[in-house]
């Protein structure tokens, strides 16, 4: 059984400054490279919302059919210069892996993203793409698309899981499938080719890395106050009144959902558990980097 470490640390050695990545950014402007199923269109509506309050624009990519996993330098090059040309302040919202911008000679901007639990992304992403009207958007966008079998979207994570149906539910390294983005850490990697390695040691470490070097703020909709709270403060400029904003308009935040059986049979869980096993590692890394910039944030609220 595999067993995660995490850094314990004491209350009086976190410092909110050391904690802070957005005075490292040399250009004002949030690239925001969002992971699939984590409630990124919430966030990007909330973006938008805070936009007309503290006076700074948003900009979304035109959709495309498909992309590949991984973007070429050439690909890098060309996002980079057509974001050079937007006004600032200002965001930039896509689906996306992380960009070095400095290699390309630009300044550095604000990295921002949102997680899940990588198991229940997963589970989202599968019956996302099995809701009708859902498929029937993709294959207006895609007309080549190939047309599925009523079992394709009869069948349960859970049967499709204890099946090893390929290529959608068999979770392992060898898999090259990425329909239901289950790489969770490409998006914060990049776009090296160790990127792209599913459940690997050595991208979660890599990626590490990244999180704690180039991204401000990586919260999740888990934790919705504190990962408000953090982007309150660590990002203050774009997201001064953010919990305020988003409380008084509840409803008009939960987009793009489709309701689905979450539930998950024992051997089920267990596999997947051993499956993303990094992946998890990540994800708690990640939240356990949100707790502590939010503990450092509001130290006051806290006994000595």
């Amino acid at each position: 059984r595999r067993l995660i470490y995490l850094h314990t640390f004491k209350l009086e050695s976190l410092d909110a400054a050391q904690l802070n990545n957005t005075p490292r950014a040399e250009w004002d402007f949030i690239f925001y490279n969002r992971l699939e199923k984590t409630g990124s269109q919430s966030m990007t509506r909330l973006l938008s919302q805070l936009g007309f309050e503290n006076e700074f624009d948003t900009f979304r990519n035109l959709v495309r059919p498909s992309k590949p996993i991984l973007h070429t330098e050439e690909d890098e090059q060309d996002l980079v210069e057509q974001l050079s040309n937007l006004p600032t302040p200002g965001v930039y919202v896509e689906h996306s892996n992380w960009v070095n911008f400095t290699k390309h000679n630009n300044p550095r901007p604000i990295y921002i993203n949102m997680v899940r639990d990588p198991i229940q992304k997963v589970i989202s992403a599968y019956y996302y793409q099995r809701h009708p009207l859902i498929f029937a958007q993709s294959l207006m966008r895609n007309p080549n698309k190939m047309i599925q079998t009523k079992k394709y979207f009869d069948t349960t994570f859970n049967e499709c899981v204890k099946q090893r149906i390929a290529p959608y539910c068999v979770f392992d390294s060898h898999n090259p499938y990425n329909g239901d983005w289950r790489r969770f850490m490409l998006h914060l990697c990049g776009n090296s080719e160790i990127c792209t390695h599913f459940n690997s040691e050595v991208t979660m470490q890599l990626t590490k890395m990244n999180v704690e070097r180039e991204y401000a703020v990586v919260g999740t909709w888990e934790d919705t106050n504190v990962t408000l709270a953090v982007f309150e403060a660590y990002i203050p400029k774009y997201f001064a009144n953010a919990r305020t904003v988003y409380y008084s308009q509840l409803e008009s935040f939960n987009i793009n959902t489709v309701s689905h059986d979450t539930h998950l049979d024992e051997d089920v869980e267990a596999y997947l558990r051993k499956s993303f096993s990094c992946e998890i590692e990540m994800y708690l890394f990640i939240k356990q980097r949100l707790y502590k910039q939010y503990i450092a944030a509001h130290r006051d609220e806290f006994p000595s």
